[in-house]
């Protein structure tokens, strides 16, 4: 038997050496101890370091208690008044990253939850339950933002995102920090962010949230605001930060209408699954009344055959990650040119806008 901790236990400011448990009432952010009794869907379990570790019949898993709703991959949670964590009941595993709940839901091609029976809430030696720290900020730091946000989970926001990064790094010499504020936590997107140059990361885990799932607009925004203003303390020019799954869950909205967030936002990259989803996710911006202006991407099909629908049916030029001059043209006509006043600035009909 071996032991997985998984990566969201690193919102938890200090992770005892030496783990207890107890039994109690679990709620959203409390550590957890299990136990697997059969693989399902998540044959793995992204470990502190980033990296997948296989996991087998009578592993034992530190994973955090959290919802998850997905529409593409598995949807589950806790119940409103706590989930009783004693030795032997049953929970699954919802997320690669460690969050543990109860599955409700899960798409037939991706087979039925990874069930775990639990051990107990992880504790120090003095029978303290561990939890992640929230960590929240009332106002925003002036930095300028990007979001990237798409249509779907997988429609390739975190590729568009490092691209953006490596770009703005490597060609201007800039100093980026890159974040991801809403979704299920996995530290390999973080690190895919990092590692395409950025001076600093950090997201929503280690601002004390497993998921966005299930937190009120009060914690999923104050957690954004916190995070835009440590990697500006940390030496960030600029803030490329991803927004997981869709526009419509996680707490999305509500960061894309805070007003200090708005300010700070230069523009929101619309990663979407296919033409269609372009002109979908820019009525949904209008009917939901987000000003962040919209830079429309390229989604995985025929380039080609992409920007000709969309020029032709809504009047913007997709920007494709993978090609220099499209990202030249957004770093320089979008991002870079700063506005002689508060707010965002308007994006050129040529950089993709409406």
């Amino acid at each position: 038997m071996s032991r997985v901790i998984a990566s969201c236990t690193r919102g938890a400011q200090a992770l005892p050496e030496r783990l207890t448990s107890v039994e109690g009432t679990g709620r959203a952010g409390d550590l957890v101890i299990a136990r697997v009794v059969r693989v399902g869907a998540y044959k793995a379990v992204e470990n502190i370091h980033g990296r997948d570790v296989r996991i087998r019949v009578g592993d034992e898993l530190v994973g955090v208690l959290g919802d998850r709703h997905s529409t593409t991959s598995i949807y589950g949670g806790l119940p409103e008044s706590g989930l009783p964590v004693r030795a032997g009941a049953p929970a699954d595993l919802l997320a690669v990253g460690g969050v543990v709940g109860i599955a409700a839901s899960s798409p037939a091609s991706l087979g039925t939850a990874t069930a775990l029976e639990l051990v107990g809430l992880a504790a120090d030696a003095d029978g303290r339950v561990v939890r992640l720290e929230r960590r929240s900020a009332p106002t925003v730091a002036g930095t300028p933002v990007v979001f990237v946000g798409g249509t779907a989970a997988e429609v390739g926001k975190t590729t568009f995102a490092a691209a953006l990064v490596n770009h703005l790094a490597t060609r201007h010499g800039m100093r980026v920090g890159v974040t991801k504020l809403a979704g299920t936590g996995r530290l390999r997107d973080l690190l895919t962010l990092a590692d395409a140059g950025a001076r600093c990361a950090a997201d929503f885990v280690d601002a004390g949230l497993a998921t966005t799932y299930g937190h009120s607009a009060e914690a999923v925004v104050g957690a954004a605001r916190h995070l835009v203003g440590r990697l500006a303390e940390e030496g960030a020019e600029l803030v490329v930060a991803e927004l997981g799954g869709d526009l419509w869950g996680a707490g999305i909205p509500d960061i894309l209408r805070d007003a200090g967030l708005v300010d700070a936002a230069r523009a929101l990259v619309l990663v979407p699954s296919d033409t269609m989803a372009s002109l979908g996710a820019d009525t949904w911006l209008t009917q939901n009344g987000i000003t962040i202006p919209p830079v429309h991407g390229v989604p995985h099909r025929n380039v080609m055959a992409a920007r000709e629908r969309v020029g032709r049916g809504m009047g913007v030029q997709l920007v494709d990650p993978h090609d220099e001059q499209d990202m030249e043209r957004l770093v320089r006509e979008v991002l870079l040119p700063v506005p002689a006043e508060a707010g965002a600035l308007p994006v050129p009909a040529e950089a993709g806008a409406r």
